[in-house]
C-alpha cells in the first residue's frame, strides 16, 4: 500500500482542475490520495471517486459568498480537522493559504510532512475587497507558516521568488500546463472572427469593456464562459448574436470552444498584483490546442505569451484592443502564433514535465520522512 495523501481545498472540487491533475500524477506513482474538499454550494455528492482519488467532502451550510464563508470557515475547519484525526494520513497536502493553517495543525498533530501549494498569490487576491490590514496579516501569517512547511509549490516563479526566504527548501515550480489534447488543429478561415473568454468573471479582467468593444466592431462574435460576480452583467449584454454567454463548460467543452476559436482573451489588470503575477491556466491551454492569445503588458502573462511567441500583449485601451484585434484578422498571422504556442507546449509548457516535477517533491519527502 502506497503512501496516504490527504490534501485540503475549500471549493466543492468540481473537479478542481489543478487539484484534480496532482491527485491523478500521485495516484498513478502509487499513493493513496484523498481530497477532503468544502462544499460550499450543498450541491456536490458526499463522497465520490476520481480517476483513483477518493473525494470527500465537508458541508457546513451555504459559503458562497465572502460573508458566508467567513462566518462557516471555522467550522469547515474543525470538522475537517475531526475528519483527519480520525484518518490515517502519512502527508497533508494543503492547497491555497486558506487549507495552510489547518494544514499545518493536522501536520503538527500527527507529526506528518506538510505539502503547501500556493495557487496563487492570496493576500493580494483578497486585497480588493478587505481592508488592508487583512491582507497583511495573511502575508505575514503565511511566511511564518512556510518555515514549517516540508515541501512549497507555486504556479509561477513570480509566486515562487516571493516565498523561497522562508521557505526550508527549494520551491518546486508547477505551472497549469496540460498535454496537448487529441483532437484535429483549428481552422482559421471561413467565418465572422471569432473571440473567447473563459474563466472567472470578476472585475479588473476587462470583460465588460471587451464586451462593449466588440460589439462595437465588425465581423466578430465574443463568447465568455464562466462564473462569478460579473455573470449578471454578461447574461444581460449576451444578445446571442455579436455576444453569446455560455455558462460553466467541463474542461473538453472549453477546448472544443477554443479550437473553433480564433483568439483568446486572458486580459488582465496590472494594477491588481495577484493578476499581474498570475499565468493564467487558459493561456497554457491555448498554446496546447494551437489558438493565439490576446493579454496585457506588466503581468506574468504577458511574458510568457512575449516569451513563446504565441499571441500579441498590449497596455489596455479600447484604442489599442481594437489594434489587436484588427491584428488577428489575418489568418496567416493567426496560424503562426497559434503554431509558436503549440510548439512551447510540446517542448516545455506540458503536464508531463509539470507531473514529474511534482513527483520528485514527494520523492524528496520520502527520502527526509
Amino acid at each position: 500500500m502506497g503512501k496516504k495523501v490527504l490534501m485540503l481545498v475549500t471549493n466543492g472540487f468540481r473537479p478542481d482542475p489543478r487539484v484534480a491533475k496532482e491527485a491523478e500524477a500521485l495516484v498513478s506513482d502509487g499513493y493513496n490520495v484523498t481530497v477532503l474538499a468544502w462544499d460550499r454550494e450543498n450541491k456536490y455528492p458526499d463522497r465520490a471517486d476520481y480517476r483513483g482519488a477518493r473525494i470527500e467532502r465537508i458541508r457546513t451550510g451555504w459559503a458562497g459568498s465572502m460573508l458566508s464563508f467567513a462566518l462557516f470557515y471555522p467550522l469547515f475547519c474543525l470538522r475537517s480537522l475531526t475528519y483527519a484525526l480520525r484518518k490515517d494520513a502519512d502527508i497533508i497536502h494543503s492547497h491555497d493559504f486558506d487549507t495552510l493553517p489547518l494544514g499545518f495543525l493536522i501536520s503538527w498533530l500527527k507529526q506528518i510532512p506538510l505539502v503547501f501549494d500556493a495557487h496563487e498569490n492570496y493576500a493580494e487576491m483578497i486585497t480588493v475587497d478587505l481592508p488592508g490590514m487583512v491582507p497583511r496579516a495573511v502575508e505575514r501569517l503565511e511566511g511564518l507558516l512556510i518555515r514549517k512547511v516540508d515541501l512549497v509549490i507555486t504556479v509561477n516563479e513570480i509566486n515562487a521568488a516571493r516565498m523561497r526566504p522562508n521557505a526550508r527548501n527549494d520551491v518546486v515550480l508547477i505551472e497549469n500546463c496540460i498535454n496537448i489534447p487529441e483532437q484535429p488543429p483549428p481552422e482559421f478561415e471561413g467565418r465572422d472572427l471569432a473571440l473567447l473568454y473563459v474563466g472567472t468573471l470578476e472585475p479588473m479582467r476587462y470583460i465588460e469593456e471587451t464586451i462593449v468593444a466588440s460589439k462595437r466592431m465588425e465581423d466578430c462574435v465574443y463568447k465568455v464562459a464562466g462564473w462569478g460576480r460579473l455573470e449578471n452583467a454578461v447574461r444581460k449584454e449576451a444578445d446571442g448574436v455579436k455576444v453569446h454567454f455560455l455558462g460553466i463548460l467541463p474542461h473538453s467543452s472549453v477546448l472544443q470552444e477554443m479550437a473553433s476559436s480564433d483568439v483568446v482573451l486572458c486580459l488582465l489588470d496590472p494594477s491588481n498584483k495577484n493578476y499581474a503575477g498570475s499565468s493564467s491556466t487558459k493561456i497554457y491551454e491555448a498554446m496546447a490546442v494551437g489558438v493565439p492569445v490576446l493579454t496585457t503588458r506588466g503581468t506574468t502573462s504577458g511574458e510568457l505569451v512575449s516569451r513563446t511567441g504565441c499571441g500579441l500583449v498590449i497596455d489596455w485601451s479600447e484604442d489599442n484592443y481594437r489594434w489587436a484585434i484588427d491584428q488577428f484578422r489575418d489568418p496567416e498571422k493567426r496560424r503562426e502564433w497559434g503554431r509558436a504556442g503549440r510548439e512551447a507546449a510540446e517542448r516545455e509548457y506540458n503536464w508531463n514535465r509539470m507531473k514529474e516535477r511534482l513527483l520528485d517533491g514527494y520523492r524528496g519527502l520520502r527520502r527526509s520522512s
